[in-house]
């Protein structure tokens, strides 16, 4: 009888358990996803500033670099690039969105431009 309980708690444990993936569950309209013409200030700074600097990670004064102004990103570049792009490591949290990705992708092809 015991068997069945610990069998019973084990299986509701594991039935329960659930990752929500932010894409799956609010898909991005490819078409809402502007990824041409960007620059630092329109279209890219938004993605380091909720992705990288709001966890405290890559602010003035932690052990991170900083990525709060465009010389920062731009100094720190190849980095993101195969951190968040290649590798999808960063953000800790988890891989950027896939808009985010292509937005980031398409500006550095573009050759980061500022404004």
């Amino acid at each position: 009888m015991k068997k069945i309980i610990v069998v019973g708690v084990i299986l509701f444990s594991i039935s329960s358990c659930y990752y929500d993936n932010q894409e799956e569950l609010y898909p991005v309209n490819p078409n809402d996803c502007k990824t041409a013409n960007l620059t630092y200030a329109e279209g890219v700074k938004s993605i380091f500033d909720k992705s990288c600097a709001v966890s405290g990670c890559h602010v003035v004064g932690a052990q991170l670099p900083a990525l709060e102004t465009y010389n920062d990103v731009k100094n720190n570049l190849n980095r993101i690039e195969v951190r968040a792009l290649i590798e999808k490591s960063m953000p800790p949290a988890g891989p950027l969105s896939s808009c985010d990705q292509n937005k980031l992708a398409q500006w550095i092809a573009d050759g980061a431009p500022e404004k």
